[in-house]
């Protein structure tokens, strides 16, 4: 199963994804869960890398079974932190379309820093 923690600040903004494990929903190359999440995660950091240009505010790493994003506002201007929620969002809908449908192959779950 793929397990994906969304983390939000006292702001109820996205400020680190993490995601672990495998769907199994069927063989390597073959796993469409596994896929759709890869692609996702993948999307929204380039997105936030070469159209949003904030990647001196984000960390992340992509290996074969975790995947994680931490995101730092803290600097960013008005514009970047609204675009960055806007895309962060975004995966977080598409994550639980995921879930939605495949809910036997990946779980999400939110933790909250206050």
């Amino acid at each position: 199963m793929i397990e994906i923690v969304l983390t939000l600040d006292k702001d109820d903004r996205i400020i680190e994804i993490k995601s672990k494990g495998h769907a199994e929903f069927d063989e390597s190359g073959k796993d469409i869960v596994c896929s759709a999440v890869s692609v996702y995660f993948i999307n929204s950091i380039n997105t936030l890398t070469e159209i949003v240009k904030v990647e001196k505010f984000i960390d992340y790493e992509i290996d074969n079974n975790i995947s994680k994003l931490k995101i730092r506002y803290e600097g960013m201007t008005s514009k970047e932190v609204e675009s960055t929620s806007l895309i962060l969002n975004s995966l977080k809908l598409a994550l639980n379309s995921i879930k939605d449908t495949y809910n036997e192959y990946i779980s999400v779950e939110y933790e909250e820093v206050r």
